[in-house]
């Protein structure tokens, strides 16, 4: 290959340089000149020189990295590595050829990176199982890009026998019954239906994996969905301590710690009433691992929304909204997303700035988005509740009937259903304001 047809040439090959992911997606761009030195992932494939196509991805981001920095005599050898492997398969081309481990590869990558790509990483590894239906792998990581998707639009109205997730973590589970973190995402799913089946999911993956920070955090939310908040604690503490820079295990102990502030609030009486101090130092605990989360990850979009929701009950508004101004602003934000900005900003101006102008614009802005999910629901409720507040009192009385005409008009739009409706960050059906 000449030095000037080079760079056509690598846009033909299959790796994260040709599937459009930016720069900025990377998190650890930084890493690959050391990634490139150690070269692990060429030395473990040469062990096993059968699979000549799980060179395929690897050696086509050699050949990229190394164009990158300026090499282009490793460039080529590169590429002459991928040209041999592709002389033995059918139907491919000079340099590259569709497979199951290239389809596989694909949607490991894209579920690495984020939500923002989980729709590709379900498309990629659909591919990948057709290819290769008793694949442990790839149907471990369609189960795992299922679940987050279904997790994401938070379709209550999806039984487990309607969900594609439920059916195919049971796959992945079949292929690899030893799964701890399978088993317990399987638990969550089935956690309001089968709560039988999901308590001895949650107790088997305990005792294979009982310090394995991905399964343990996943075995604290299942609790904290429980009521069992100080177990899910305990168990969030000790799995932070083996990664204390997890942005999901602070995300999680941020969780509880708000979990108990609220019940800390719905304590009426006298006998059971909590010290002001008390409340303050819980919400202290609530912005201290929501601060933590947000500050390891700063993409982890529910979290900055969590910590903006706990400044605001801590009486820190200007900082709360600052945070939600910073997240309108930004464009890459889906329409699930977006609604939810608006929902959760909308409902803090209304309770904590009393502003119920301001709240009645965020609201509506979050009614109006093409997704129907919990999000929708809950601004619809919250502008309705605003409209009776005003009726009731005599107030805006005609601004009130033109919220509850607005209501009517857009629930005669043709909407999206959740479930068809993705976005990026955690799944996060606990993120109701205080």
């Amino acid at each position: 290959v000449a030095d000037k047809d080079l760079e056509e040439t690598l846009q033909k090959l299959e790796c994260p340089f040709t599937w459009g992911v930016r720069k900025s997606d990377i998190k650890d761009i930084a890493n690959i000149p050391a990634k490139l030195q150690q070269r692990k992932a060429e030395t473990v494939l040469e062990e096993d020189k059968e699979a000549d196509t799980m060179f395929l991805v690897n050696y086509a981001s050699f050949a990229w990295v190394h164009y990158r920095l300026g090499n282009l005599v490793d460039t080529k050898a590169y590429l002459g590595k991928l040209e041999e492997i592709c002389k033995g398969v059918k139907g491919s081309s000079q340099y590259s050829c569709s497979s199951p481990v290239v389809e596989g590869e694909k949607g490991w990558t894209f579920l690495r990176l984020g939500a923002t790509f989980y729709e590709r990483a379900k498309l990629s590894f659909r591919k990948a199982v057709e290819g290769e239906p008793d694949s442990v792998s790839y149907n471990a990581g369609y189960a795992v890009v299922l679940y987050r998707l279904e997790g994401i639009a938070w379709d209550t109205s999806v039984v487990p026998a309607a969900s594609e997730a439920v059916v195919q973590l049971r796959r992945a589970l079949q292929l690899e019954a030893d799964n701890a973190e399978l088993m317990v995402l399987l638990a969550l799913k089935l956690q309001n239906s089968c709560k039988g089946e999901s308590l001895k999911l949650v107790e088997d993956a305990l005792r294979l994996a009982p310090d394995v920070p991905k399964v343990t955090r996943y075995v604290a939310k299942y609790l904290r969905l429980e009521g069992s908040i100080d177990e899910s604690l305990e168990i969030l503490d000790r799995a932070v301590a083996l990664s204390p820079n997890s942005s999901f295990l602070h995300h999680q102990i941020g969780l509880c710690h708000k979990h108990q502030l609220l019940q800390m609030f719905q304590a009426q009486n006298a006998a059971n009433r909590v010290p002001a101090a008390q409340k303050r130092a819980k919400a202290a605990e609530c912005i201290r691992h929501f601060r933590k989360a947000v500050e390891i990850k700063p993409s982890n979009l529910y979290a900055r929304i969590d910590l903006a929701e706990a400044y605001g009950q801590n009486r820190r508004l200007a900082e709360a909204e600052e945070i939600f101004r910073e997240l309108l602003k930004d464009e890459s934000l889906s329409d699930l997303e977006r609604q939810r900005c608006h929902t959760s900003y909308g409902t803090f101006l209304f309770y904590r700035k009393k502003d119920d102008i301001e709240a009645v614009a965020q609201l509506k802005s979050a009614y109006k988005l093409l997704a129907q999910g919990h999000n929708w629901e809950q601004a619809g409720r919250k502008l309705r509740k605003i409209a009776e507040k005003w009726i009731s009192a005599g107030q805006r009385v005609r601004e009130a009937y033109e919220i509850l005409d607005f209501l009517s008009a857009e629930d005669r739009q043709e909407r999206l259903p959740s479930e068809d409706v993705r976005t990026s960050g955690e799944f996060h059906p606990e993120s109701d304001l205080f």
